[in-house]
């Protein structure tokens, strides 16, 4: 037989193998391991891993008197709160106005401390107090001062046993 003309055959449509399945499984491990890190950051942050502290609010004559204080003339914007555990530790924050703020420390320890302006620790407090256990106090006492404005400061007051 001879050839007369160029036939053209045309190509069978053979589905051949393709490189987008390895594509994907490479694109999967990433996108799987991105998933599983989102989820445990969800959980991670809907979870309450927060330490119990028992802390109760109580009252604020309560809670200075625990380190021999009492309530300040002119205190406002008062938060007082015991925290339980073996040994009791009361906490307060209130608003005194200055003027008062050294008559209050005096009357509240007699026999000292005063406030001091050095080794407060934080630089954002302006002057502060710590007072161990003496003859009639039942607890050791700090006390920072912040000046919040020309007539007013904000007292941190915490009294706890040693």
């Amino acid at each position: 037989m001879t050839q007369t003309e160029i036939e053209t055959v045309p190509e069978q449509d053979v589905p051949g193998r393709t490189r987008w399945g390895v594509f994907l499984a490479i694109l999967a491990v990433p996108t799987l391991v991105v998933a599983a890190l989102l989820a445990l950051l969800i959980a991670w942050l809907f979870t309450d891993d927060s330490v119990d502290t028992d802390v109760k609010q109580t009252s604020c004559t309560e809670a200075l008197a625990f380190g021999g204080a009492k309530v300040p003339t002119g205190m406002r914007d008062g938060w007082c709160g015991l925290q339980g555990g073996s040994e009791p530790r009361y906490e307060a924050r209130f608003d005194v106005p200055r003027a008062e703020l050294e008559a209050w420390v005096a009357a509240s320890f007699p026999q000292g401390p005063k406030l001091r302006t050095s080794q407060c620790g934080d630089s954002q407090i302006d002057t502060c107090l710590t007072a161990g256990p003496v003859a009639n106090e039942r607890a050791s006492v700090q006390i920072d001062v912040t000046y919040t404005s020309r007539t007013w400061s904000e007292v941190r007051y915490v009294a706890f046993t040693l």
